[in-house]
């Protein structure tokens, strides 16, 4: 044995490919430990899938290709060597004395603020808060001291009736409940897990699927392993790992179909659940949680899930599930039990120790009963009873203190410790990412698998081709730009430089840039769409909250760039503004500025408001607000003091002032000339002849002569009217895409603190 160990360390320390083959080093140990009859053949390995493969491709290429040499250990060791005995399973998570309390509002009704002076008995009595309770809250305890283990090459199953605290165990277990609020312990090997080093070495597969439609099965694999497995690992290798994966998911016939959703047609539940679990195996992580990995499933559906999570515990994962009520082909698969009750442990050990437990406790398991079901109705009955589940939970107590004497007489079994343990199983090709030989078990792998310039690339790549097979989203946010391009078009066609033809140029402005705001609305059910599987994929580490931001904005950047052409080109000309090409070439900067600005606020608000119709009230109602202090309606030195601050933080203000110098920044066009000055006033309507004979009147009174032709109001003139003068217009340009980054840099600090994915 000491061969061995000292092989497997050597593999600590010089890591090979993720697919050499070194099995036997696992089991070997059990095998000598136990009787042969017991010993279960265990299923192929993903790296023995893949060895498989490249044999196969090395044979039909006559060289390697490139799949390496496959190294194999020698194993000629007497198996009565008594140095077989001191290693055991190399990974066994521990759990003690976990204990997990939440506050919850108490229903208050009007008697019990009263205090009552007797009880039931007649006596004089007042009741006594419970510590840590008020008469507004109460204390709700979830798990109650619950302790157990779980082994790799075993499946932990967790039962109760819904309620019973199985979720929230599981959640302890994985680092899903924030410091200081969960009490106990959690080792692995009998070293403290840390936080760090659980997100890399483990993953967690939420109840719900969290997939994205309009990817097929293979897509979606191939996405994961671009996230999970190393840069150093060639496009081939990963495509082999998927596709072996594939084959030992039982997904072969469904890998070129699409996920599907309500409206597209796609996979089945069960295909559906087994690709949820494959995205989070897909570097063959140590430990892997699951909660109700078989809910909503039909029977043989169920059986093929567990079978599966069977496969990847002997290939060397310790498996921690959730499940309502297994079956009994499931009931098969199962290595331990841990029956809960209202946070509570009432049975924990073997499935073939059942009946005995029972039978002790004096409900005795009828033969042809499934018993998981007789037991969850038992605890159920219990629950209902007086007492509850405390005779239960005694009897447990003092059962697995009569099991704990009974190990404490054998010879202790010291297994690896957690750093030789994980430097062995990268040597069997878990955790691809790559290995070191640090001190520290958390060191030696790394955080990401990837730097973030790869991970943009893929989150890039993947967003785009979701974007493709929708195109109709984009459609329809294209086509309402050109049917509000073209209504203005219409409505403000060929304005005119008189009086009435400015104040038309300015209500145009102000439309046109609040409505690059409002069209950006669209942008706000994106990430919330996407929400879900962004935190899923976040909490272990497939990739950094940045590399999704920064991802998210350069996918956008495209789609406003035609937007912002067809609405430029669509309205510049058709309305006449001024400028000609450089004209029109600001008027498209700063409309694609707005659109970018807009589009950041709209996914920074979906970065804080979880709810869709919430997220587009709070839109239109803040847009609404922007355009009413953009300078339009009241200009800026009409605006009262104590809401000043307001005009400078809307963002309609600074594309709208844009526009307006950009039109307007000619000093030596004439917008009012002459008899123009009477117009929108009661004199508008008197003849031309009167009205020059006024203009000469006040020509003799002003001491000028003011004829037909004289210019009185410029380009400059109105911008001094409409108080925009503290900003250039590329200084307004370069204000908006600046807002954009400010809202980009929030969602980021959105996403990292709303994003935790953890109880409190």
């Amino acid at each position: 044995m000491s061969r061995i160990v000292a092989a497997n360390l050597s593999s600590a320390r010089d890591p090979r490919p993720f697919f050499t083959t070194a099995m036997e080093l696992h089991d070997l140990p059990r095998r000598a430990a136990e009787p042969p009859a017991a010993a279960p053949t265990p299923s192929p390995t993903l790296a023995q899938l893949l060895k498989r493969v490249g044999d196969a491709r090395k044979e039909a290429t006559g060289d390697g290709g490139e799949t390496p040499v496959h190294h194999h250990h020698a194993l000629d060791v007497d198996l009565s060597d008594s140095s077989l005995e001191p290693r055991s399973l190399p990974f066994v998570l521990q759990f003690n004395n976990l204990t997990y309390s939440i506050k919850v509002r108490r229903k208050v009704a009007l008697p019990s603020l009263l205090p009552r002076r007797r009880s039931r008995l007649g006596s004089a009595a007042v009741e006594e808060p419970v510590a840590g309770e008020s008469l507004f809250s109460r204390t709700k305890v979830l798990l109650n001291d619950i302790s157990g283990e779980a082994r790799d090459g075993e499946i932990l199953a967790v039962l109760g009736a819904s309620g019973s605290g199985k979720s929230t165990l599981v959640d302890a277990l994985a680092n899903r409940i924030a410091k200081g609020s969960l009490k106990g312990s959690v080792t692995l090997n009998g070293e403290p897990l840390e936080s760090r080093l659980l997100k890399v070495i483990s993953a967690y597969v939420m109840q719900d699927d969290l997939l994205f439609p309009m990817l097929t099965v293979e897509e979606t694999l191939m996405f994961a392993a671009e996230f999970r497995l190393p840069r150093t690992l060639s496009k081939s290798k990963k495509r082999m790992r998927v596709q072996a994966l594939i084959d030992q998911l039982g997904l072969r016939n469904a890998a070129k179909t699409v996920i599907g959703d309500e409206g597209h047609r796609g996979v089945s539940g069960g295909e559906r659940r087994r690709v949820s679990i494959g995205i989070d195996i897909i570097h063959d992580p140590i430990i892997l949680f699951l909660d109700e990995p078989t809910s909503g499933l039909d029977s043989t559906s169920a059986y093929m899930v567990v079978k599966v999570l069977q496969r990847i515990a002997q290939s060397g994962s310790i498996v921690v599930m959730t499940v309502h009520q297994p079956s009994y082909r499931i009931l098969g698969l199962l290595d331990r039990l841990l029956f809960l009750s209202r946070g509570q442990t009432v049975y924990s050990g073997s499935p073939t120790s059942l009946p005995l437990f029972f039978s002790e406790f004096g409900h005795p398991i009828p033969e042809n009963e499934n018993r998981t079901e007789f037991a969850l109705d038992l605890i159920r009955e219990l629950e209902g009873s007086p007492g509850g589940t405390r005779s239960l939970v005694e009897f447990n107590k003092s059962w697995q203190s009569m099991k704990q004497g009974a190990r404490n007489s054998e010879p202790d079994r010291n297994g690896l410790s957690l750093k030789e343990a994980i430097g062995a199983s990268i040597s069997r090709g878990k955790l691809v990412s790559g290995a070191t030989n640090d001190a520290s078990p958390a060191s030696m792998v790394p955080t990401f698998a990837n730097p973030f310039w790869i991970e943009m690339a893929v989150l890039s790549k993947r967003s785009i081709t979701n974007s493709r097979r929708m195109p109709e989203l984009f459609g329809i946010r294209l086509g309402a730009v050109l049917v509000t391009g073209f209504i203005l078009a219409t409505m403000f066609w060929q304005l005119d430089n008189s009086p009435k033809g400015v104040q038309e140029r300015l209500g145009f402005i102000a439309f046109a840039m609040s409505t690059t705001f409002y069209t950006c609305a669209d942008a706000l059910p994106v990430f919330l769409q996407e929400r879900y599987i962004f935190m899923r994929e976040t909490a272990y580490n497939a990739y950094r909250r940045w590399s999704y931001v920064l991802s998210h904005s350069l996918v956008a950047l495209p789609a406003l760039v035609l937007l912002a052409l067809s609405f430029s080109a669509t309205t510049f000309f058709a309305v006449g503004l001024d400028g000609g090409f450089s004209g029109f070439l600001f008027y498209f900067l700063i409309i694609f500025a707005s659109f970018w600005a807009g589009s950041s606020f709209v996914t920074f608000l979906s970065g804080v408001v979880p709810h869709v119709m919430l997220g587009y009230t709070i839109v239109v109602a803040i847009l609404a607000y922007f355009l009413l202090f953009s300078g339009f309606f009241i200009n800026r030195d009409r605006i009262p003091s104590y809401w000043i601050w307001f005009h400078y933080l809307s963002l309609v203000k600074y594309p709208y002032e844009g526009v307006l110098q950009n039109e307007f920044q000619d000093p030596t066009k004439c917008f009012v000339k002459g008899v123009q000055i009477f117009d929108n006033t009661p004199l508008g309507a008197v003849p031309d002849s009167v009205k020059l004979k006024l203009l000469s009147t006040i020509s003799n009174t002003l001491g000028m002569k003011i004829t037909a032709s004289t210019c009185l109001t410029t380009g400059t003139d109105i911008l001094q009217q409409q108080g925009v003068t503290d900003l250039s217009k590329w200084s307004c340009l370069w204000v908006t895409v600046a807002w954009g980054f400010l809202f980009r840099i929030l969602f980021y600090f959105s996403l990292l603190l709303g994003s935790k994915n953890k109880r409190r």
